[in-house]
């Protein structure tokens, strides 16, 4: 098919359908291939070609109402009962024939169409698994195989040719609903039930590809500095390779930096809090009325020391921050155009909000929400009690937000750095 017959054959509202599903910008039609380019990440990829025979497919699936998931990269098709995920298998070789082939499957009869059969299909010059459970009653199938013409364009992409490999993906074969979020809630159930057990029992590890989106990230919010000089803070090498890994974005997430950032002030907490601990005791041994040789003056000490070891995280978080951090360098960093970030309308829930101009000092304020978000990502309590600060997943939209925690956060780690050394 030449150009201009592609182009005749798929109109304007067809390619603007498909752009739309995918986040893409058609760039040409040529050589039996409508010719996209990516808009949803900050990385170039080259060209994604999807070819004339599957962009009709993407098509028809549109018009029967299938749309693509928030969380994962893959399709929801509620008119079939169908939903498919991407997915890649974190192990070198796990799947080789010989080792494929020893696998038996829990499959029954049902009504589903399936391309093959387990244990694998040979397709072009490749070899993909089939691996497929059915339900008891034969309603339900959960399927690892070569992907459906849908997910084409979700997959990596291209060769010279501009054909994109085949890859394998997940599918739930259900039945049809008019409930398109039940039928993707208990899809994900169903994957993720399906993938722990291949791991857990299989040694399969297999993964859910998460939809790739770009981070909220306003302009990075400390100036920089282009004098670069010898170094005059001595760091912990500990402290040091916490700081590089939170601020590698690119192997890591938000939530990794954040928790990353966090060590850092926990390595300097005790240093703090004895800091402190001296302080109150030299305050009190300096008071006019102290007296070595009353019981009351020396209980008063004890006191001191007794109430600084019972001091719980956040209030050594609190002290820390108090002790560390110029009050002036928080009011610097509040006083940037966060719009609503840290207010009641903010997109963490969750955490306590800032509010600067309060009666509650800053630094209260700030030890408050960094602990309460260093426990929304690290605690995955299944407790009634915990439903309104649920754990805080690096995949989730929330996390997508979090670039001005994590600011605040590594200029918090930064002040501590430098009063330390």
């Amino acid at each position: 098919m030449q150009e201009s017959e592609a182009t005749d054959y798929f109109n304007e509202e067809q390619i603007s359908r498909i752009s739309s599903a995918f986040d893409l910008k058609h760039v040409e039609t040529a050589d039996d291939f409508l010719i996209f380019d990516t808009l949803d990440t900050g990385i170039r990829r080259r060209d994604i070609a999807i070819p004339q025979d599957v962009a009709i497919e993407i098509l028809k699936a549109l018009e029967r109402g299938a749309e693509r998931m928030e969380e994962y990269e893959g399709w929801v098709d509620h008119t079939i009962g169908f939903a498919e995920f991407a997915i890649h298998i974190n192990t070198i070789g796990a799947l080789t024939k010989g080792r494929n082939d020893k696998f038996t499957f829990e499959t029954r009869p049902c009504r589903h169409p399936h391309e093959a059969s387990p244990p694998h299909e040979v397709f072009g010059d490749h070899l993909y698994p089939i691996w497929r459970v059915t339900s008891a009653d034969g309603s339900t199938c959960i399927e690892i195989s070569r992907n459906s013409p849908l997910s084409t364009p979700l997959l990596p992409l291209l060769l010279e040719n501009r054909q994109s490999r085949a890859q394998s993906t997940l599918k739930v074969f259900s039945t049809p609903t008019h409930d398109k979020s039940e039928l993707e809630h208990r899809s994900v159930q169903l994957a993720n039930s399906f993938l722990f057990e291949l791991n857990a029992r299989n040694k399969t590890p297999y993964l859910l590809r998460i939809r790739q989106q770009p981070p909220l990230r306003p302009r990075r919010m400390q100036e920089i500095s282009y004098s670069v000089r010898f170094p005059k803070t001595q760091v912990p090498e500990r402290v040091a390779a916490l700081f590089s890994i939170a601020s590698d974005l690119r192997r890591g997430s938000y939530t990794t930096s954040v928790l990353s950032f966090y060590q850092i002030l926990e390595y300097y907490l005790p240093a703090a809090h004895r800091r402190e601990a001296v302080r109150k005791v030299r305050k009190l041994v300096r008071s006019l009325d102290f007296d070595e040789e009353k019981d009351s003056s020396i209980l008063k000490i004890l006191s001191s020391v007794e109430r600084s070891h019972g001091a719980s995280e956040g209030e050594q978080l609190r002290t820390l921050i108090e002790e560390c951090v110029p009050e002036e360098k928080m009011r610097e960093f509040f006083a940037l155009d966060h719009g609503v970030y840290f207010g009641k309308r903010g997109p963490i829930s969750g955490v306590p909000t800032i509010q600067p101009n309060s009666g509650e000092s800053l630094a209260s304020q700030v030890a408050k929400r960094v602990y309460a978000l260093r426990n929304r990502i690290v605690h995955a309590k299944d407790d009634a009690r915990y439903t309104e600060t649920s754990v805080l997943l690096p995949t989730s939209h929330e996390a997508r937000h979090l670039y001005p925690d994590m600011e605040l956060i590594r200029m918090l780690a930064i002040e501590v750095i430098v009063d330390n050394r």
